[in-house]
C-alpha cells in the first residue's frame, strides 16, 4: 500500500528537522462549521487537511487562508507534529523549576511533553518529569501517533498480511482516510480500522460514526431489515449497465483485499461493490455490506440476474460478505481467505449455506 510508505517517510523527515518554528498538520475527522466575527462562514469538511498553528484547552487554532478558529480536539486527528520521542545522545542534566532533577544518560528515550525555544519538557521512563536542551537530544524518527484501545476482539487482514487484536488493546493511530483510522503494527505495517472499534478515551478523538459497522450485532433470523420491494416489483435489469459492472468485475480479478479498500489498490468486499456501482456507474449505496443488503429491490435466489448483489453471513453476525453476481452461478467478490478479488459459485456449500438475501441495484 503506498500511502504507507509516504506516510512514514514524511512524518520520519518531519522528526528530523528543528522544531523550531514546526506547525502540526491534521485532518478532520468531523465536519466543522463557525462563524468569523465578520460575519462571513467557514466550514471545514471530513479529512479535509488542518493547519494547525496552536493547541489550548479550547481545542485547536486551525488556520484557513486568513482565517484562524479555535476547532474541538476532538474533530482533528494529528497527523504530523512536533517529535514525540527523543534519545539523549551526550550525558546531560534534567531540570524542573531550574532545580537538577537528575542527570540523564547516553541512550536514554524520553517522551516529549511540550516544546519550547531551547529545549523540550519530557517525561523519563522511571516516571520523572523535567527539561532538556535540544543540544543534548536527538528526535526519533517516525510518524505522528495517536494512542487508541480496541474495544473489542478484531482480526484485520491486508496485503500486509493480518493484525490480531485484542479487546481494549493499545494501537497507534496515524492517519484518517476513506472513513477509516490507519493504525500501524510494532513492525510499522499499516491497516486500517472502522472508528467504531476505537475508543480514543474521554475528550479524545470522535470520528463521524459510519453507518452500520461491518460485523454488527446479530439480528433474528440472520436476515436484514426489510427492502422497500419485493421480486414482485423487481424492476428489470439494465443490461447494458450490467455488461458494465460484469466488466469492471472481471478486471479487478486477482486485485489485492484490502480492509476498507476501494481502489485499485485493493478492495474489501463491500469497497470492490462501492467501487464498481458507485464510482463507476454513480449508483447511491452506503459503504457498507450491512446497509448495501437493504438498498434496491429484494429478489429471490431463484431470480437472480447479472448485476444482482449477494450477501452472506459469515461470521455468525449478520450480513457481513457481499459478492456481485455474474450469472451461471457465479459471483465475484474481494475474499479475505483468499487476499484478493476473485470468482466462487453459489452453490458452493461454504457460500450457500450462508446466503442470506440478494437485491437488484441497477
Amino acid at each position: 500500500m503506498n500511502h504507507k510508505i509516504k506516510l512514514t517517510i514524511g512524518t520520519a523527515a518531519l522528526a528530523l528537522i528543528s522544531v523550531v518554528g514546526l506547525r502540526d498538520t491534521g485532518v478532520f475527522v468531523q465536519d466543522h462549521n463557525t462563524t468569523l466575527y465578520s460575519g462571513k462562514k467557514l466550514s471545514f469538511a471530513i479529512e479535509e487537511k488542518a493547519n494547525i498553528v496552536d493547541s489550548t484547552d479550547n481545542g485547536y487554532i486551525i488556520q484557513k487562508g486568513n482565517a484562524k478558529v479555535t476547532v474541538p480536539k476532538q474533530k482533528v486527528l494529528v497527523t504530523e507534529g512536533k517529535p514525540q520521542h527523543y534519545v539523549v545522545k551526550k550525558n546531560a542534566i534534567l531540570r524542573r523549576n531550574g532545580k537538577v532533577v537528575r542527570n540523564l544518560f547516553v541512550g536514554e528515550t524520553l517522551d516529549s511533553v511540550k516544546h519550547y525555544k531551547n529545549g523540550v519538557a519530557v517525561n523519563t521512563a522511571d516516571g520523572l518529569y523535567g527539561s532538556v536542551e535540544y543540544g543534548y537530544i536527538e528526535a526519533v524518527p517516525g510518524p505522528y501517533v495517536t494512542s487508541a484501545k480496541v474495544k473489542q476482539d478484531l482480526k484485520l487482514e491486508n496485503a500486509n498480511g493480518v493484525y490480531n487484536l485484542k479487546k481494549d488493546q493499545p494501537v497507534k493511530v496515524v492517519s484518517y482516510q476513506g472513513g477509516l483510522f490507519i493504525i500501524v503494527d510494532d513492525n510499522g505495517k499499516d491497516f486500517q480500522i472502522d472508528p467504531n472499534y476505537l475508543d480514543f478515551g474521554e475528550g479524545g478523538v470522535q470520528a463521524a460514526k459510519r453507518e452500520v459497522v461491518q460485523q454488527q450485532a446479530p439480528q433474528a433470523n440472520n436476515k436484514p431489515a426489510a427492502a422497500p420491494s419485493t421480486d414482485a416489483a423487481a424492476p428489470k435489469v439494465d443490461g447494458a449497465k450490467a455488461q458494465r459492472v460484469i466488466n469492471s468485475a472481471y478486471n479487478k480479478l486477482g486485485t489485492p483485499y484490502v480492509w476498507g479498500g476501494t481502489s485499485a489498490k485493493g478492495y474489501d468486499c463491500s469497497g470492490l461493490v462501492y467501487a464498481v456501482y458507485v464510482n463507476e456507474l454513480g449508483i447511491s449505496l452506503p459503504r457498507t455490506s450491512s446497509a448495501q443488503s437493504k438498498v434496491g429491490t429484494q429478489v429471490s435466489r431463484s431470480n437472480l440476474q447479472p448485476g444482482d448483489l449477494l450477501f452472506f453471513n459469515t461470521v455468525g453476525s449478520g450480513v457481513s460478505h457481499v459478492g456481485i453476481y455474474i450469472g451461471n452461478d457465479v459471483f465475484i467478490h474481494a475474499s479475505s481467505g483468499s487476499a484478493k478479488v476473485r470468482e466462487s459459485k453459489l452453490s458452493e456449500k461454504y457460500y450457500s449455506t450462508r446466503f442470506v438475501n440478494a437485491t437488484r441495484v441497477l
